[in-house]
């Protein structure tokens, strides 16, 4: 979004997380469903996101937006190959 269509790094940014809340709502609806919910893995993963979170937001903020740019774009592309070899291993 940010490089291809000029969108501003902020918007991107919270662009992104919107999409990523959707999408583990939809995991949470389906493992739920399923019969995978285990209230003793759920209270520390909320825990440690809406820790992350706050940290995160603080940081982002005091972040110069070129370097923030940087950082999110490696840390995607670090989890995008993760998921490829991830999926390839899995083959």
């Amino acid at each position: 979004m940010v490089l291809a269509c000029g969108v501003p790094m902020k918007i991107a940014i919270g662009t992104s997380s919107a999409m990523v809340a959707v999408t583990a709502l939809m995991g949470f609806a389906g493992h739920t469903i399923a019969g995978d919910f285990d209230v003793m893995w759920v209270v520390p993963m909320v825990c440690a996101a809406v820790v992350g979170g706050l940290l995160g937001g603080n940081l982002s903020i005091k972040t110069n937006p070129d370097r923030l740019k940087k950082i999110f774009a490696y840390g995607t592309l670090a989890a995008a190959l993760f998921m490829a070899f991830s999926a390839y291993k899995g083959s």
